[in-house]
């Protein structure tokens, strides 16, 4: 029986039907139904509950946790694709085993650098800028020609490292950081002088050959040992101001990073989705005006929520009650000139946008236009609403769009057996089991540990791991697991790679 004659045996509307997984759909992602509930309209869901709700978190709370709870769960999502499928998660070694294994023994120092005294001289200092430039390095390059195999990276790093470690603690009178500025910048020297020895070869004309050449573009000219003689110059300029920082404030700004890189993140998903109903509808809409469109209200938040916002802002970024207030104080102030300008740039960006869709498209890709009207209904929302309650439900949305995503993309690859037999695909054969099981294990499994004894049986102990609450534990696991995710995903989902525009 075909799939038309299935759903008139249900007595259902096509409209209502979930496609095969190899069927193919037209303008749309999944389904009208799907795409509007999980990408255009998908903050509906939290926000209108959170509106009938109080005005204090007790009144929402169970909503509260869930929206935690799920945003959790999106950050590991994509995991089960990268660790279980051998094909993917073999095209870039340094990316998906040496990058987590760093952020995974810098999450479980952190609590106790934290509580210490520790201070970062300028030799510290140089130490942390030469490997943070020298971990891009690697990155950039991982998985395409010019990369160094991990046969040869983990010695070349275990031996530089190893012995900056053993100078630092053999040789008295001398920073240690030094040793370990000195080890990034060997390091580093090494992967361009071997990069630049090797004969010049071109991409593999295969799959996997041009997405390492896509995914690569732009690094091969990167002569990172430059940078790294470029900050010890900067920090030695600086001189007696970088004398001495505690690995506290190093953390804290490790956080903010992650913060702001966090807004961004959530944005570009947005621009995906865009680009993936472009692509689908032919691909003649310009990239830098979907990004225009959704990066165009940032501005006016700016300016207009700061100031309207105070006492909220500085309660909930008390990291920052230092320089908010003033900084808040320069927003008030500005606001004659700030705010006609931000939303005039809000409205010439949406004319451009409407203008150059009927171009390109006659205003007739109807899942382009409802992702937008979406996106902008969302927006204006944080000026009519309870701006709290609004990103809560823009933080739903961001990790809906994620989870239904990657779970559609899954859907479409697995759904016949594949010749490298991957785990995931053997585990997706029971899906129900399968995405059950991981909304189990992350987001409940989360929130119990991050909230019992705070807000889910406020009268018990908070748990506890190794001298420190499971959640200080799970609040750094979140500050470098979110970075690992926003850094896969820059790559991962790509709309020019084939694999990726092949299973949408």
């Amino acid at each position: 029986m075909s799939a038309a004659a299935k759903v008139a045996a249900m007595g259902l509307p096509a409209a209502l039907r979930l496609p095969e997984p190899d069927e193919r759909v037209e303008g749309w992602h999944i389904s009208p139904l799907v795409d509007l509930s999980a990408y255009a309209l998908s903050w509906v869901w939290v926000l209108v509950p959170l509106l009938l709700l109080g005005p204090a978190r007790a009144d929402y709370l169970w909503v509260y946790l869930a929206v935690i709870a799920i945003t959790d769960l999106h950050r590991h999502f994509g995991l089960p694709y990268v660790y279980l499928d051998s094909q993917v998660r073999e095209r870039y070694p340094a990316r998906f085993w040496l990058l987590p294994a760093l952020f995974f023994v810098a999450f479980a120092a952190s609590p106790t650098l934290v509580r210490s005294d520790l201070t970062l001289g300028a030799g510290g200092l140089c130490a942390i800028g030469a490997g943070v430039v020298l971990l891009v390095q690697i990155m950039r390059r991982d998985g395409g020609p010019d990369a160094t195999p991990l046969r040869h990276l983990l010695p070349l790093l275990g031996a530089a490292y190893g012995v900056a470690g053993g100078l630092t603690f053999g040789v008295q009178g001398i920073d240690g950081g030094w040793w370990f500025y000195a080890a990034a910048l060997g390091a580093s020297t090494w992967i361009d002088w071997r990069r630049l020895s090797l004969a010049k070869t071109a991409p593999a004309e295969t799959e996997a050959g041009k997405e390492q050449a896509i995914a690569v573009s732009g690094g091969r000219g990167f002569v990172a040992s430059g940078i790294i003689v470029a900050i010890l110059g900067v920090v030695l300029l600086a001189g007696s101001t970088l004398s001495e920082v505690s690995l506290d404030a190093v953390l804290a700004a490790v956080g903010s990073f992650a913060a702001l890189w966090n807004f961004w993140h959530v944005y570009m998903q947005k621009f995906g989705i865009l680009r993936m109903y472009n692509a689908k509808a032919g691909g003649a809409a310009p990239a830098w005006l979907d990004k225009a469109l959704v990066l165009c209200w940032l501005p006016l938040y700016f300016a207009w929520l700061g100031p309207m916002y105070r006492e909220i802002a500085v309660d909930y970024f008390d990291d920052a009650s230092a320089v908010l207030p003033g900084f808040i104080s320069l927003l008030e102030q500005a606001m004659p000139v700030t705010i006609p300008v931000t939303v005039g740039l809000v409205v010439v960006i949406h004319i451009l946008w409407l203008h150059r869709e009927r171009e390109a498209h006659g205003l007739r890709s109807a899942p382009r236009l409802w992702m937008v009207g979406g996106t902008t209904a969302l927006a204006l929302c944080f000026f009519v609403f309870d701006p709290i309650k609004v990103y809560m439900a823009f933080a739903f949305s961001h990790a809906l769009e994620y989870c239904v995503f990657v779970w559609a993309f899954q859907r479409k690859r697995y759904h016949r057996p594949l010749t490298h037999r991957p785990t995931l695909g053997a585990l997706l054969r029971h899906p129900v089991v399968f995405y059950l099981g991981m909304v189990v294990a992350f987001a409940v499994a989360i929130a119990l540990l991050k909230y019992w004894g705070r807000y889910i049986a406020p009268d018990a102990d908070r748990p506890e791991l190794l001298g420190y609450r499971t959640a200080v534990w799970l609040t750094y696991w979140g500050i470098y697991q979110s970075m690992i995710h926003f850094y896969f995903d820059g790559f991962l989902w790509k709309m020019r790679l084939p694999s990726v525009r092949a299973n949408l």
